[in-house]
């Protein structure tokens, strides 16, 4: 089914009004989830629905919090979240990075005690609107066994990169630093299908490509886990330790202390984050380093496609078209994802109302 994204969107403000949101808090909320489904990134928009519930219910994030900068210079800040809301979090957090970025030609700023920001794409395009790169990354939830090992110590670990690129799409690269973001996992598990490859370990210890050795209820996003998802290899690792410095150390959201490496499922999540954004006039002219970005691009995807492949594909090309696509005919929606919403608003006096889709 589809449903039109601006009625997604009052759906998701309505939602955010229910938990105390601001009208601003409330449209930041809205903004990011939708902009996940317009790209195709579900599990980070109607699909977290579920889970950023179950933050509000259990008190781990509340709107209406205060953002305060503990340490700043003119290119840094660390901020303190004070368990926010994610995506308000880290919406302001980047505008500081991004104003940091406009006087002296980069903004750096990590944040402690946030919560789930969603897709970190979000951010990353938050810089790309100014002109400027965008760079963002997130720890949270422990999900993922270091390569070699079995037991949970890390989140998905996410990172994105958002780059403008003249007359063709930007460039933006928007990953989990595992084999697979937990979402692609659940779904997987719900859809019967197996992984890529032997991408999750199970409570035995078992690398696996069946994620139902792992995610026990493929109906509840988080709970219903055992064993852990797995780094994309040993370069994956690297990747996924480069986010936990950067965003939980430099943080001091996490300092690993006191962590016994058996004491992994029900550990609570690290919420460290990180803001870069670059503003490209201080290193070169932006229209020749977009034109050349640009260049680079048509030069990729115009090269002699490998057997098994139509094209050389950049990343963000497929959400890009999603988007646009989206934008115009509504946004595909799983049929059991409506009805979570459904049953989620009813709970939340909400009216989704009648010929919400179509």
């Amino acid at each position: 089914m589809r449903i039109e994204s601006e009625r997604l969107r009052r759906i998701y403000e309505d939602f955010a009004r229910s938990y105390g949101a601001s009208d601003e808090e409330a449209g930041i909320f809205a903004r990011c989830l939708l902009r996940a489904d317009l790209r195709g990134h579900q599990t980070q928009g109607i699909g977290l629905l579920p889970y950023v519930s179950e933050l509000f219910d259990t008190g781990t994030m509340y709107f209406g919090r205060p953002m305060e900068i503990v340490r700043e210079t003119v290119a840094t800040a660390l901020v303190d979240g004070h368990r926010g809301v994610g995506q308000v979090v880290a919406t302001r957090a980047m505008d500081i990075a991004i104003e940091k970025a406009r006087n002296v030609g980069i903004g750096f700023v990590t944040v402690r005690r946030s919560s789930d920001y969603g897709m970190a794409a979000n951010y990353a395009l938050q810089a790309l609107d100014h002109g400027m790169i965008g760079i963002s990354m997130s720890t949270g939830p422990i999900l993922v066994a270091p390569w070699g090992g079995r037991d949970a110590r890390f989140c998905t670990n996410p990172i994105a990169l958002a780059v403008p690129a003249g007359d063709c799409d930007p460039i933006v690269i928007d990953m989990a630093t595992s084999a697979n973001s937990m979402g692609a996992v659940v779904l997987a598990a719900r859809d019967g299908e197996l992984l890529p490859g032997l991408d999750v370990v199970d409570a035995d210890g078992i690398y696996t490509n069946d994620p139902r050795r792992v995610i026990l209820d493929a109906m509840d996003r988080e709970s219903r886990m055992s064993g852990a998802l797995l780094p994309a290899g040993p370069k994956g690792f690297g990747m996924l330790l480069l986010v936990e410095l950067l965003s939980a150390l430099l943080s001091g959201e996490r300092s690993w202390e006191n962590e016994a490496p058996d004491a992994t499922r029900n550990r609570a999540a690290f919420y460290g984050q990180t803001f870069i954004a670059i503003a490209i006039e201080h290193f070169a002219e932006p229209g020749l380093f977009a034109a050349s970005a640009g260049r680079m691009i048509r030069n990729l995807t115009g090269s002699r496609p490998a057997q098994g492949f139509e094209k050389v594909r950049m990343p963000g090309e497929g959400a890009a078209v999603k988007e646009r696509e989206y934008r115009q005919k509504g946004i595909l929606i799983r049929d059991e994802e409506w009805q979570m919403v459904e049953r989620m608003a009813a709970r939340r006096g909400i009216d989704v109302g009648p010929g919400a889709y179509r």
